[in-house]
């Protein structure tokens, strides 16, 4: 693979709000390789290529995760709304990891608010609640151009220390991204698996 430009970035934006618990052909949850493990796979041959700028559309929600390395990859704690936060988390604490390691990397993560989307949508009762409650949630057009906007930043965090961004603005880390033995944990799980980001 040939360089990369300095002005290149990588945008993480693929997301899954599990409903049924779902395991792919190497046996993993569906949401942790698609949130954590499947990103992490497919960019690591454009970082070896120069790749030094990576934005991932985030959640807020990561807060409310919990990480368990025996049983997160396989869904053996799944359940719809832990596992869509602890694969967020996951995806955000591995990425912060990453940019520490490397001083170079231009990494943001973002909370991009509260969107009017499909994400998490289902069917009977919860689902048409859900519905009549995302009507007064930001439109996604209104959060695009507020993204497209942070995007077109020149400089999106510190020397060793990827950004964490509430909507467009930078703030502290989240404390459920700042536990040290997950991180570790994380890593090494990821390191093992060996995930097909196709």
């Amino acid at each position: 693979m040939s360089g990369i430009g300095a002005e290149t970035a990588l945008i993480h934006n693929a997301g899954l709000w599990p409903v049924p618990r779902e395991l792919g052909p190497e046996g993993l949850e569906r949401a942790f390789v698609v949130n954590c493990a499947g990103p992490w796979t497919m960019q690591a041959p454009l970082l070896e290529a120069g790749l030094r700028r990576v934005f991932v559309v985030g959640a807020g929600l990561m807060t409310k995760g919990q990480f368990a390395p025996e049983r997160t990859p396989i869904g053996g704690d799944f359940s719809t709304f832990r596992t869509y936060c602890t694969t967020k988390l996951c995806f955000a604490v591995a990425m912060r990891q990453l940019g520490r390691s490397d001083p170079g990397l231009d990494i943001a993560v973002v909370h991009p608010g509260v969107i009017r989307t499909d994400l998490g949508a289902r069917d009977g009762l919860v689902g048409w609640l859900l519905r009549r409650v995302k009507r007064g949630w930001e439109a996604p057009e209104d959060c695009a151009l507020r993204l497209a906007a942070q995007i077109d930043a020149s400089v999106w965090s510190r020397p060793g220390e990827p950004g964490w961004w509430d909507e467009s603005r930078p703030a502290a880390w989240p404390e459920a991204a700042d536990d040290p033995i997950m991180a570790e944990q994380l890593l090494r799980t990821l390191d093992r698996l060996r995930v097909d980001p196709r």
